[in-house]
C-alpha cells in the first residue's frame, strides 16, 4: 500500500512528531522514508538589509549575499536531515533525504509527483485566524492540490479538563 512515504520537514520541534508516525508506518510496509527540507529563497532585499546595503550600487552585494545565505542554508538543512536519516536507518528503515529551495507546498507536491510518493506525513503549525487567513498554511495546499493521501500531524496542546 504505502512504499515512499515522504516527510517535509521545517527543523521545528513539531517535524518530529510526523517523523513518529512515518517510522511506524515505513516499519509496518515496509516502506521507504524520504525526508525534504524545502528553503525558501533568500531575496536580495533581505539579504541587504541583514547586511546594511541600502543603495543600488551595493545591488550586486546584496545579491551575492543572498546566494551565500541560501547556500548556507542548505548546507544547515543537510546536516539536519543527514542526522535524522541516519537515525532512522539505524531501525533498519529505508531512508533518504532531499533538499530544495522554493515555495514549500509547491516544491512538497512537485517532488511528491516526480518521485512517485505513496503517503506524505507532514505536521501544521496550528495557526488560525488572521495569520493562517494571510500566510495561508502549506499542509491546507497540499491536501488540496497533491492529490496524494497526505496524514496531516496537529501540534500536541495540553488540554484543560
Amino acid at each position: 500500500m504505502f512504499k515512499r512515504i515522504l516527510v517535509p520537514l521545517d527543523g521545528s520541534r513539531f517535524g518530529s512528531r510526523a517523523l513518529r508516525y512515518a517510522t511506524a508506518i515505513a516499519q509496518h510496509f515496509d516502506a521507504e522514508v524520504i525526508l525534504i527540507r524545502v528553503i525558501r529563497h533568500t531575496t536580495p532585499m533581505i539579504a541587504a538589509e541583514a547586511h546594511g546595503v541600502a543603495s543600488p550600487a551595493e545591488s550586486e552585494i546584496a545579491v551575492q549575499a543572498a546566494l551565500e545565505a541560501d547556500k548556507q542554508n542548505v548546507a544547515r538543512a543537510k546536516r539536519y536531515l543527514r542526522d535524522k536519516v541516519r537515525a532512522i536507518k539505524s531501525r533498519h528503515i529505508k531512508a533518504s533525504y532531499q533538499v530544495t529551495i522554493g515555495e514549500p507546498a509547491q516544491s512538497i507536491m512537485q517532488f511528491s509527483k516526480k518521485e512517485n510518493i505513496s503517503l506524505i506525513v507532514m505536521t501544521t503549525h496550528g495557526k488560525s485566524g488572521l495569520k493562517r487567513a494571510v500566510m495561508g498554511s502549506i499542509a491546507d495546499v497540499v491536501i488540496r492540490e497533491s492529490g496524494k493521501p497526505v496524514l496531516v500531524i496537529r501540534p500536541q496542546t495540553s488540554r484543560k479538563k
